[in-house]
Formats: structure tokens, sequence, C-alpha cells
């Protein structure tokens, strides 16, 4: 249910919706923010009572670069040109961390990916039914012209997780679903697919194409055991793919004009100079974009906009501007550490939902090249960013109990008592056939039936 919860409101469909009715925002924004609330607190509770104190250890332990960001992002207050802003985003940034980390650690992979799936494909349906049945909701108009934005907040926002509800369906397919089941699958990967093209999002068609390279060059290696040549060319192969799609792909759109009829090199220009001011700190976390109109003023003192804009347009540099150089360097690495936990994990088990947690990464990073959507609270890229791989590792821990694990990822009671019982019966088996092992038997066919003769071991048990 939380992870349902989470699907819908981290795509932004419900504040989308809200602002739409603005007649009845005045009492559906507040539910939408005591409904993440409630959420934070579920999730914080859920993991003390499975995990105790334990997750805490894990994280630090296995996910310090993490650890390292967060804590960064909460000390800025103290250079905060709002402080009071920056504690009350941290809030949510840690809650939303909370919310991933419960996730991660007591959803398995393939469940994940199942409701996610249903959840996506359901959302797919409605924006397709609100374009033809509410185009008021469902089509925005940009630069003149008419795109879905569906029941999501904005073009590029239906575009990205269309794009990712692609990969989704693409990797479900492999599953050993029944023939309808597959039809299903399918058809939704197909609508997916026509949403994410009347979207016009060039970003997120870019990052599914580069995507699908990845996620296809990994699987054909893997799976069929190539060696260094043969991974060479393909290699080769996938990189002239996504360099012909690159420039084949409307890429003017990538920095061309923004939603708000403002070019995006403008806005990169003006990011810029905030991160040259403070190199090293940044402004604040969470100070300068995504402006209430309480907090409008900061944007307005420190740039030189005459509007109002929401972000960046780039994920590291909106970053950068916020939280210092440093920290985004960290941001990066966390990054390239999950990206490697993520290839060796497909190493070591192939599996279809390793491929879709790459795949999504790579859309993500990708993403973040026109859109700011790295370490963003109350979000679903966040979320899924931080617990699509710890859930990944919860799955090979319990897969492969018995072989080395990179990253053990904590287990619940319920599942090490399950553990805990097979590796009981397991040794009852090997113990067992050992004492068979070492007696004597002899075996004679008589007229009447078959004499088996076991004789005592040397310790007469």
């Amino acid at each position: 249910m939380l992870l349902c919860v989470v699907l819908v409101h981290g795509t932004s469909t419900s504040l989308t919706l809200a602002y739409h009715f603005n007649y009845l925002s005045g009492a559906l924004e507040p539910m939408v923010n005591l409904i993440w609330g409630a959420c934070y607190l579920i999730s914080f509770v859920g993991l003390m009572a499975n995990y105790g104190i334990n997750w805490v250890s894990w994280v630090i332990r296995y996910r310090l670069l993490l650890t390292v960001l967060l804590v960064g992002t909460l000390f800025s207050a103290a250079w905060s040109i709002d402080a009071g802003l920056t504690l009350e985003r941290n809030a949510h940034l840690i809650g939303s961390t909370f919310i991933a980390l419960y996730l991660g650690f007591t959803i398995p992979l393939e469940r994940m990916l199942k409701v996610a799936s249903i959840v996506f494909g359901l959302l797919m349906l409605a924006s397709v039914i609100v374009v033809f049945a509410y185009p008021q909701l469902g089509i925005e108009n940009y630069e003149g012209t008419n795109v879905w934005r569906g029941v999501m907040t904005s073009k590029n926002t239906l575009g990205f997780w269309a794009a990712v509800s692609v990969m989704l369906f693409i990797t479900q397919l492999e599953k050993p679903n029944s023939l309808g089941v597959r039809l299903i699958i399918a058809g939704a990967a197909v609508l997916s697919l026509i949403v994410l093209v009347f979207s016009v999002s060039a970003t997120s068609l870019l990052a599914l194409i580069i995507g699908l390279l990845i996620m296809g060059y990994l699987y054909i290696a893997f799976r069929f055991e190539l060696g260094f040549v043969s991974m060479a060319v393909l290699g080769l192969l996938s990189m002239s793919f996504a360099a012909a799609a690159f420039l084949n792909i409307d890429t003017a759109e990538l920095i061309g004009r923004s939603g708000d009829l403002t070019g995006r090199g403008a806005v990169w220009q003006q990011t810029w100079k905030l991160i040259l001011q403070k190199p090293l700190t940044g402004f604040g976390y969470g100070t300068i974009w995504q402006p209430t109109p309480e907090s409008l003023w900061i944007q307005q003192r420190l740039t030189d906009f005459t509007w109002k804009v929401f972000h960046a347009h780039n994920g590291f540099l909106q970053l950068a501007s916020e939280i210092g150089i440093p920290l985004t360097a960290v941001a990066l690495l966390m990054s390239l550490q999950q990206m490697i936990e993520i290839v060796y994990c497909q190493y070591k088990r192939q599996q279809s939902g390793l491929l879709f947690v790459l795949g999504f990464t790579v859309a993500l990073l990708i993403s973040n090249y026109s859109e700011a959507r790295m370490l963003v609270h109350r979000e679903l890229y966040w979320i899924f960013f931080i617990a699509l791989p710890i859930s990944m590792l919860q799955q090979q821990t319990v897969v492969t109990v018995d072989d080395f694990v990179p990253i053990p990822a904590p287990l619940s009671k319920r599942t090490r008592d399950k553990v805990a019982t097979h590796a009981t019966a397991r040794t009852h088996r090997q113990e067992l056939k050992a004492r068979l092992r070492s007696q004597s038997v002899n075996v004679t066919d008589t007229p009447t039936g078959r004499i088996i003769d076991v004789s005592p071991d040397e310790n007469n048990n």
C-alpha cells in the first residue's frame, strides 16, 4: 500500500490534480502533504520495528557516500541564505530517504517492479484518457504546439515516466507468464511508447534509447559469455547506435526553450554565476530553486531573472549552486558506486529486474542533462534511485545466501528465520547422507523379495 501511494504521489499525479482543480487546492494540497508525512512516519517506524538500529549501521557502512551527502545538505543550513527553508526541505529529503530505505529493505525487487508496472500502466492509460476526454488537463501548450502531459505536472515529467515504463514492461516480458499476460504487457509497452512520442520530450526519448542499448549490451554480453573481443565489438556497435540517436533526435530541444518560454542556456549561465560565487558551500539546500511565494525573493535577489524559474534545468548544476561542488562530486561518486553494484550483481546472477534497475539509473542520470532530478525531495526520482539498488542487494542476499555477496543487505526477522530454517534442514540432510555413506549396505535378491542388510558404522549409530 505504501509503495502504491508513493508511486502516485511521487510522479506528481496528486499535486497536478490539486493544482489543476484550484477551487479544491485549498483542501487537496494539505491532504497531499499530510499523506507524505504519514509515509515518512510509517517508513521510519517500519525500519526500527524490522531492523532495530542495524539499518543505520548498514547505511553508514555500505552507503557512506549517501550518508555524507545527507549530512552535508543538513549542515548547509548553517550557511544557507534562509536556514528555516533549508531545514524544512531537508526534513522532506530525509523523510523521502526513509521511504526509499524502507521500501528497498522490505519489498523484494520482483514484487516492487510488478506493483510498479501495474501502477505505471494505469497512469499511462489515465494520461491517454484525459488527453481526449479532458484536454484542459491532459494537454499543454509548448511553444505554440499542443503536447501531452497527461495526469502529470508537465510534458517532460510524463515523457520520463513513459520512457521508464517502456523499459519496465520490456523487462517484464522475459518472465514466464501466460500468452494473455504477455500480450497485455506488450500492449502496455506500446502504449507507453506512444505517450512518450506525443509528450515531445526529446531528453526522455534519448534516455530511453541509451538505457535500452546499455541494458541490451549487458544482457547479451553476460547471457552468451562473450570474450573480450566480442564484448568490445558489441560495445562499439552500441556506442554507434547511441551516437546516431544523439545526432538524429532533435537535440536542439534539449537546450532550447523551456515551458516558460525561457532558454535553458540563460538559466545555465545564471547558475554558473551562482556556483562561482560560492563554489565550496553553495547557498543552502532548497533555497534558490522550486521557489514558493514566500521564498521567491531569494531567486530575485541572487539572479537576474525577471520570471520565476523552478529549477536549473541541469541536476548537477543545481546541486552545485545549492550545496557546493564537493558535495556534488559526492553525489556523482554515489551514482558511480550504484552503477558498479548493478553491473556486478548482473554478472553474478542474471535477472531481468537488475537490467531494469540499470536502465532506470542510466535514464535518470541522462535526464539530469536538461532537467533537475537529483536529490529532489518528495519525488519518485530520488526514492527509486535509492530503493531499487537496495532491493536488488536484498534479493541477491536471499538468493545467494551460501555464496559471497559484495554488499549484504540487512534481512528482516521473518527472512532471517526462513534462511535459518533452510540452513538447518540442509545441515541435517548433509549429516544424514554422511551417515549413510559410512554404513555398509548389502542387497540380496530372493524369490520372495529383496533383503537389504545395513551394517552399523564404527560408532554403532
